[in-house]
């Protein structure tokens, strides 16, 4: 499952506040409805393998689940009432407000502490992380954001620990990470199950080297797949030194284009 908790500062955690200033008296209660939206919301649908916490103002915890949320729509305005509705029952236990939508009272340490005894893995979204790479990110992520003002220090202190990764240095809205985060981790998967496929074929191992080399410089992880073993004779016989140079379908075109360009022609079957 992934998670998106991102942090609100402002919303009033009693839920005292008018559905028609979202931004004012709802303390940008609208950046977190967009977030919710980025996280849940596809195309006639909701990702049901997500989980999105809002931790409000450092006190009370809500948790919108995939699988479960229901009457949840695309338009600010009623995902706020839903909040609203929940936040005025927050108590030290945990109740289900609406179907889907589970508040309690809670803190930062608190909700990090939950993650890791469901097995999920934070990990902070900061300008000054390590770039994101999908292929890196650990099984059942849970991504950390802030809403329109920076993280205060007592939260990076308290997150110290964390893995930080970030989307560039750039900074964005909340909710344009959110969905940067799903294009780059559905597109992984959906590389993860593809086959590769051939995109030339040499009869040489340094040679072989040296182009895997230079698609990877062009941004192309490629793969080698050698038909013999490697012979410590200096000549091959009917092909039995072929080398095959196999990249994910996407790049296909693109890896064909930069070895015409920079070696000779692919050879394909």
């Amino acid at each position: 499952m992934r998670r998106f908790v991102i942090l609100g500062h402002k919303v009033p955690a009693s839920g005292e506040f008018t559905l028609n200033d979202l931004p004012g008296s709802g303390g940008r209660l609208d950046v977190l409805c967009r977030a919710i939206g980025a996280s849940l919301f596809v195309s006639h649908g909701i990702r049901r393998d997500v989980e999105a916490v809002l931790l409000i103002q450092g006190t009370v915890q809500l948790r919108i689940v995939g699988d479960r949320v229901r009457r949840l729509n695309p338009d600010e305005r009623s995902t706020a009432a839903l909040l609203q509705q929940a936040l005025r029952q927050a108590g030290p236990e945990e109740v289900e407000a609406s179907p889907g939508i589970f508040v309690s009272q809670g803190s930062l340490t608190g909700a990090l502490d939950r993650l890791y005894q469901f097995g999920a893995n934070p990990v902070l979204l900061h300008e000054d992380g390590d770039p994101f790479d999908p292929a890196a990110m650990p099984a059942d992520p849970a991504f950390i954001l802030s809403d329109h003002v920076d993280f205060t220090d007592d939260e990076l202190e308290t997150m110290d620990e964390l893995p930080r990764v970030s989307l560039g240095p750039t900074t964005l809205h909340t909710s344009q990470c959110i969905t940067i985060v799903h294009y780059l981790l559905d597109r992984d998967a959906e590389d993860s199950n593809q086959d590769l496929v051939l995109c030339h074929k040499v009869w040489s191992e340094p040679k072989a080297q040296l182009i895997c080399g230079l698609l990877l410089d062009f941004g192309i992880p490629a793969n080698l797949v050698r038909q013999s073993p490697p012979s410590v004779y200096p000549v091959t016989v009917d092909g039995l030194g072929e080398v095959r140079i196999m990249v994910r379908p996407r790049d296909l075109e693109r890896a064909r284009v930069i070895v015409g360009d920079y070696f000779e022609d692919p050879v394909s079957e």
